[in-house]
């Protein structure tokens, strides 16, 4: 059975993956300078480029997934409308 998100949920889960990635892998960036050691911020620097990519991927494919379901609504709309 397929787990369901509420619409907002849905909707705000990319932005939120794109914010935590930047406050964690700048974050992340910013306390190994300060502090001069690495360690186990690189690997929270790229958990945060992770969940960049993530959102951004995900936020990528609904935009073409919606450009290409607007084409063919309008085009099955053009399509009904009666000849004249």
């Amino acid at each position: 059975m397929k787990h369901w998100w509420p619409e907002h949920v849905y909707r705000s889960k990319p932005y939120v993956a794109i914010t935590v990635g930047g406050v964690l892998a700048l974050g992340s960036v910013v306390i190994s300078i300060l502090r001069g050691d690495w360690g186990l911020w690189a690997l929270a620097c790229g958990a945060g480029c992770g969940l960049l990519i993530y959102g951004a991927i995900i936020l990528q494919l609904r935009h073409e997934y919606r450009q290409r379901s607007k084409w063919v609504r309008q085009d099955r709309a053009q399509d009904k409308t009666p000849p004249r």
